[in-house]
């Protein structure tokens, strides 16, 4: 009888170790997925800085001692990564339009000055790192340009874009008589149209 609970015994602390065992490996692993769980989580953060995207909405102004010389809108990106166009909305006095012909009726552009300028299509444009894509340039019209500077506080630019990681940020701009006008920098969950025309042009 002594002998028989000897071996049921010895076989219930083997099984008790068997399970502990078992149990210490199941923590370890656990233990070791965190771990590279958390890795993982650094090594595409640090992924993801060396591919983000900071774009500020910049305007050129070139004044000589008899006026106004030049005068155009670039978009830059000054981050580490291309920076993809989502949205682009442009307004004036809180009227969005869709097109710049759209921006010379709402500020009275007489008849009599040529609405002629040079433009860049942004809807789904990529702007590389250290890129300075032109939006708009009026230097070549001198009439239009001085016109359109003379009412350039009005004017007001958001652009929607994301990282190749589909990060999302929004940048505006308000105003373009001088470069003291700040660009507002917010990140997003996505790109929505606010209710309003995007600009297509």
């Amino acid at each position: 009888m002594t002998k028989k609970k000897r071996k049921i015994d010895i076989s219930l602390i083997v099984a008790i170790g068997v399970l502990l065992a078992s149990i210490g490996a199941l923590i370890v692993s656990t233990r070791q997925a965190n771990i590279m769980n958390e890795q993982t989580k650094i090594l595409l953060e640090q992924t993801k800085s060396n591919l983000w995207p900071s774009l500020s909405i910049g305007m050129e102004r070139n004044v000589q001692n008899d006026g106004l010389k030049g005068y155009a809108y670039y978009i830059h990106n000054r981050g580490t990564g291309p920076a993809i166009i989502e949205q682009t909305f442009i307004s004036v006095d809180d009227k969005f339009i869709s097109k710049w012909s759209e921006l010379y009726e709402i500020i009275n552009v007489p008849d009599t000055i040529n609405r002629g300028h040079g433009n860049n299509l942004l809807l789904n444009r990529v702007i590389k790192p250290n890129e300075d894509f032109k939006l708009i340039d009026w230097t070549y019209n001198p009439n239009l340009m001085n016109f359109v500077y003379n009412e350039s506080h009005r004017i007001h630019i958001i652009i929607c874009y994301k990282s190749v990681y589909d990060d999302y940020w929004k940048i505006n701009r308000n105003g373009f008589k001088n470069n003291f006008e700040p660009n507002i920098s917010i990140k997003l969950e996505e790109c929505n149209n606010f209710d309003k025309p995007i600009f297509i042009e």
